[in-house]
């Protein structure tokens, strides 16, 4: 059995059981026990698989990811803000590196249907933004300017991402683009169901977003490393 086998049976696991207490409304008792579970499995995965070479940005992402899940445990109001400002910075890491790969590409071959995917990318992310801009928050909105920042910032990851998945087309692309699709569920279905309607269906998608990026953004992270891409830190 490979050494990153228990953790990563441990992730899934917990994830597993946390997704379902939330699917089925299990007593909260069992969302508390295995929610925190799920990141420091994930981490002690990514240690095992990197065979203890970390690196500072991968484990700072994953800690203010998991600052946020922990927050949204304890506490049910006013963590609009706090989550924000949270996602940002690691968004702002997540795309750091997601532009150092994209230096490494020399002499892409940018074709019509390269663009075409591209823009039609771009209009699906305006459109998820404008919706949740314009139909679920309100102008006069105090936060409203930081709400801006933060969907730019996921338009601009999220197209990022797909020009890095179709010129390079290879694990750490893909591993990103699944992670950066996650995400922006993730975000999406959390503002619906807390600031729209608390429908089931919305949580459900959050959760489930949620649990399976963990999983993604590590094996970006590994793949990075194996493929020797350059790093800062």
């Amino acid at each position: 059995m490979n050494k990153s086998t228990p953790a990563l049976q441990l992730y899934l696991i917990s994830s597993l059981i946390y997704v379902l207490s939330v699917i089925l409304h299990w007593n909260e008792f069992i969302t508390f026990l295995f929610k925190p579970m799920m990141m420091p499995a994930i981490l002690f995965y990514y240690w095992q698989e990197s065979k203890g070479k970390i690196r500072i940005i991968p484990i700072l992402i994953l800690i203010l990811f998991f600052i946020g899940d922990m927050l949204i445990l304890i506490a049910y109001e006013n963590l609009l803000v706090p989550l924000m400002l949270l996602n940002l910075l690691a968004y702002f890491l997540i795309g750091y590196y997601l532009v150092k790969d994209l230096l490494t590409i020399k002499n892409p071959e940018v074709s019509l249907y390269t663009v075409l995917i591209v823009c039609i990318v771009i209009g699906f992310l305006l459109s998820l933004l404008y919706a949740a801009l314009k139909l679920v928050f309100d102008t006069s909105d105090s936060n409203y300017g930081l709400l801006t920042i933060y969907g730019v910032t996921l338009v601009l990851l999220g197209v990022g991402t797909v020009i890095f998945y179709i010129l390079k087309s290879d694990s750490a692309s893909f591993y990103l683009s699944i992670t950066m699709l996650c995400l922006v569920l993730c975000d999406l279905f959390y503002v619906l169901y807390n600031h729209y309607a608390p429908l089931d269906v919305f949580i459900n998608i959050n959760v489930f977003s949620q649990s399976v990026s963990f999983y993604f953004i590590v094996k970006y992270f590994l793949a990075r490393e194996e493929q020797n891409l350059p790093e800062s830190t």
